[in-house]
């Protein structure tokens, strides 16, 4: 994998330390570690692992599309 000044073109390791991890920990603790006894903490420990997964996915790099080689021929 080619680096560019210093910095590799993905930036998906980046993510993963920063957003990834963090927000798949929280969804599986607070779904199954703490095991909510009563429907009101059901809903909210639905509520955070839904937050969760919302900003891992929303805060995933965007797909960058490869130059095309050879356009013009």
């Amino acid at each position: 994998m080619p680096v560019v000044k210093g910095k590799s073109p993905s930036p998906w390791g980046r993510w993963a330390l920063r957003w990834g991890a963090p927000s798949a920990a929280v969804a599986l603790v607070s779904a199954w570690v703490l095991e909510p006894a009563s429907v009101v903490g059901a809903v909210i420990a639905a509520g955070v692992a839904l937050t969760a997964l919302l900003v891992f996915v929303g805060t995933m790099p965007r797909r960058q599309q490869p130059a095309r080689r050879g356009a013009g021929e």
